[in-house]
């Protein structure tokens, strides 16, 4: 076998992570006016906000699964 299943599960744990963190940084970087100047402020607002709380979410989901009780 090419990798294990503990070794596999902690990469998707890893991958999880690195996710969030892009994209609360790209719904913080969108807040910056001076970034993307040729799109309207409004539409970079709502993607910001989107991908701003998409990432808490995905963060929040991850950290509650790592530590909610195994049984």
């Amino acid at each position: 076998m090419l990798f294990s299943k503990d070794w596999f599960s902690k990469f998707m744990v890893f991958f999880g992570y690195l996710m969030a963190i892009i994209y609360i940084g790209l719904g913080v970087l969108l807040f910056v006016p001076k970034i993307y100047p040729g799109i309207p402020q409004n539409l970079k607002f709502a993607f910001a906000l989107f991908f701003f709380a998409y990432g808490l979410f995905r963060l929040v989901k991850l950290i509650t699964k790592k530590t909610e009780p195994k049984e």
